[in-house]
């Protein structure tokens, strides 16, 4: 295996590790941004419920009371796009090193091994 082959093996078998330790994760992010939305949803739930005035002043309450959460959620959310995003450019850099190693082993076959001219 020549040195530019062995590079890309190397660089596929990284990948593969990578891509592997993100698929696991994500059902780990998914489910954190699940419980942010959840205790988002509970604590606007409960600020409504407890605050006084009209619909309208206790919806703008709890509003301004859940905005950390709310915040917290919405974070959750990008950190579980961008491992997706992730996952989806090393799936393609995986497609590229395979595609490179394939021409190159087509041009080590195409090559006059040990012949002279």
């Amino acid at each position: 295996m020549s040195a530019g082959t062995n590079d890309v093996v190397l660089e596929l078998s990284r990948i593969g590790r990578e891509l592997d330790a993100l698929s696991h994760s994500i059902d780990q992010l998914d489910q954190a941004a699940v419980l942010a939305w959840s205790a988002h949803r509970k604590a606007y739930a409960t600020e409504c419920i407890d605050a006084d005035g009209s619909v309208e002043d206790r919806k703008q309450h709890a509003v301004l009371a859940v905005e950390d959460q709310r915040v917290a959620a919405e974070s959750a959310d990008q950190v579980l796009r961008a491992a997706k995003e992730r996952i989806r450019v090393l799936r393609d850099r995986l497609e590229i090193g395979r595609s490179i190693s394939a021409a190159r082993r087509s041009e080590f076959a195409a090559e006059y091994v040990g012949q002279t001219t």
